[in-house]
């Protein structure tokens, strides 16, 4: 997974730069936009404010239902919002609860439904998983240990934006609560981000403690 990759699924979760929110329980499809121009509601109904405007094309990931309502999050912005199901179409279907086999998924289902489909999507494109294993810890620990295929294909700074995009996610998750991360079995090779007094600190191989 190149370092562009990262960005864009950084990007495609809405972790930059957004207010921590809970997850919701979501099916993970990706859908295209079909209308020419369409509204983006702070809730599902033709009354609920219109937050922005979707072009043609755009890819939204499917978060809930609401009768024909679909609560979405934009791959390009992160913004979030609903809109009606018979403007958009599906691309890629979530395999979350399908019975299929453990690799088209990404791990996280029990946590974040949305991001593991986004994630497995991503590894779809790969052709190989990015996670092996997500192991939720007391205290607000996360550890993710990635398939050796993921570890072996990506660079030192994949490696860190990859932990920096999953502590955002799991930070989201806890709505803000501290939290720590780790990126790796448990070991000296592991990248572990953990909040602190004097906030974030993020250690791994040669990079001893940091700010």
């Amino acid at each position: 997974m190149s370092r562009k990759t990262i960005m864009v699924l950084v990007a495609a979760l809405g972790l930059a730069g957004t207010p921590a929110v809970p997850a919701l329980a979501a099916s993970g499809d990706i859908q295209a936009v079909v209308g020419e121009k369409v509204n983006l509601r702070a809730g599902p109904s033709d009354d609920a404010a219109v937050r922005s405007t979707i072009a043609r094309g755009e890819e939204v990931v499917e978060l809930r239902r609401e009768g024909s309502w679909l609560g979405v999050r934009v791959l390009r912005t992160g913004e979030e919002g609903w809109l009606f199901s018979d403007l958009v179409k599906r691309q890629a279907a979530s395999t979350l609860g399908s019975g299929e086999a453990a690799p088209a998924q990404a791990g996280f289902g029990r946590l974040s439904p949305g991001f593991d489909g986004l994630v497995a999507s991503i590894s779809d494109t790969l052709g190989y998983r990015f996670a092996d294993k997500v192991e939720q810890g007391a205290n607000g620990t996360l550890r993710v240990v990635p398939t050796q295929e993921w570890l072996y294909n990506t660079s030192r700074d994949a490696k860190m934006f990859a932990a920096l995009a999953l502590y955002q996610m799991w930070k989201n998750y806890n709505n803000g609560k501290p939290v720590t991360v780790a990126l790796g079995a448990q070991g000296p090779a592991a990248i572990t981000i953990a909040d602190a007094a004097k906030g974030p600190e993020i250690t791994g191989p040669t990079l001893g403690s940091a700010r």
